[in-house]
């Protein structure tokens, strides 16, 4: 064979799974756990443009595991998702206050290691056709970190990721966002933690006292 004739094949890298939402669905009140936010995060990156009101989006266990690191069984997701079902989204502006719930139907197909879920309509509009006031983050940098609150920190620090500016939360505002605060309005224990997604990126969350009057979120790329 000649050398002229020897064919170079170009393998372009896989492209890097990445997550859309709309900012009202970061900056919303809610407490999933971190096998929840796992489910929610890899369920939104299944979501297209193009997807009909009833589309039913099909997870497969392993394939959350190999993103993970981490070991799902069956009943540890049924209790995820059914507790998922009584937890809601609280959503405000300055002029409504909405109560909303992620899924519509869970469906899990025995013997194939997978589950069908189906959406409720008024999550929808939260999920699509975003423009541009949306938050979008790496799939894969959420699901490896491990604690619920630094993959919600991750969230609201991705909201800013491509800012010229830094948001300053104040306090409340913040403990209510992540419910570290009680249905009485009593503060929980108070945490430090960090999240990364690539190498220059840092936040510096919540963890001082009751009486510091913001907690500020710091990102820099």
């Amino acid at each position: 064979m000649k050398p002229e004739d020897t064919a170079v094949v170009v393998v372009e890298p896989a492209p890097v799974p990445v997550v859309r939402q709309h900012n009202a669905i970061t900056q919303a009140r809610y407490d999933y756990t971190a096998c929840q936010l796992d489910i929610f995060f890899y369920l939104l990156s299944r979501l297209r443009r193009d997807d009909t009101p009833d589309q039913e989006y099909t997870i497969y266990v392993k394939d959350v595991e190999a993103l993970t690191g981490r070991q799902w069984n069956y009943q540890q997701l049924r209790e995820a998702t059914a507790d998922m079902g009584s937890r809601m989204f609280e959503v405000e502006n300055e002029r409504t206050y909405q109560q909303l719930w992620m899924f519509q139907r869970v469906e899990y197909i025995k013997g194939k290691g997978c589950l069908q879920i189906q959406l409720a309509a008024p999550i929808r509009p939260f999920l699509f056709n975003l423009k541009e006031n949306f938050t979008s983050y790496q799939l894969h940098s959420a699901l490896k970190l491990s604690s619920k609150y630094a993959k919600r920190i991750y969230q609201l620090v991705s909201q800013w990721k491509d800012k010229t500016s830094t948001r300053t939360y104040p306090l409340d505002e913040f403990k209510q966002m992540l419910h570290l605060k009680d249905p009485r309005g009593r503060s929980r224990s108070c945490f430090r933690t960090s999240a990364s997604s690539r190498p220059g990126y840092s936040t510096s969350p919540c963890a001082r006292s009751a009486s510091t009057p913001t907690s500020k979120l710091t990102t820099s790329w």
